[in-house]
């Protein structure tokens, strides 16, 4: 397979910041495949900036395509961006129904920064319930789809690029289905009003 037609994403973690330039060419060298198209910081910690700086640097030694952060929020991003060069090509936050960063998402795509949903069915221990949800089962009927895909379909409508992950094959081709349908206004609405605050993670 041809080198560019592969998208690797990787992270650097809080507790790599403090030689952040060491552990970018760990994973260069780790993956072996020439160049990363997209690094991110895996969440804030102590010597985050520093650490994007060698992110910075790395691209500018062509180790790294872009670079990105995940799980930074409002005021994370207000304190950090004035401190760095390159303006993130990505955020990536935990995006669902019932965590939808309706504040959140809409800001971080004001400053031209791509946001991308992790745990977009809600992550471990939660995804029957969500897949389950009578609201999104009921669209999910009317459309002639998954409750799956209409979460997809849901995250791509506000702009966001979506993850799931999957090792079955009938599946990842499922989570690649979905131009042949769109959710109406309503249907997003009633998406949007399944919002609980309930954050799976703790980043």
């Amino acid at each position: 397979m041809p080198r560019e037609e592969v998208f690797v994403i990787t992270k650097l973690y809080p507790s790599q910041f403090s030689d952040a330039e060491a552990a970018i060419d760990d994973a260069v060298e780790k993956l072996d495949i020439g160049y990363i198209d997209l690094m991110l910081l895996h969440h804030p910690g102590d010597g985050d900036v520093a650490a994007y700086h060698a992110m910075e640097q790395a691209v500018a030694d062509g180790k790294i395509r872009s670079i990105g952060l995940s799980n930074w929020y409002i005021e994370e991003l207000e304190e950090f961006l004035p401190q760095v060069n390159i303006t993130p090509a990505l955020v990536q936050n935990e995006i669902h129904p019932y965590y939808q960063e309706q504040e959140v998402v809409p800001y971080i795509q004001s400053l031209g920064i791509v946001t991308q949903g992790w745990y977009p069915f809600g992550g471990r221990g939660h995804t029957a319930e969500l897949l389950g949800d009578p609201v999104i089962s009921a669209i999910a009927e009317a459309h002639g789809v998954t409750s799956a895909q209409v979460i997809l379909r849901w995250n791509l409508q506000r702009g966001v690029v979506v993850i799931p992950g999957s090792s079955n094959p009938d599946h990842i081709r499922e989570n690649l289905d979905l131009f042949g349908f769109e959710l109406t206004d309503e249907e997003m609405a009633q998406i949007a009003a399944l919002e609980r605050g309930e954050k799976h993670d703790w980043y």
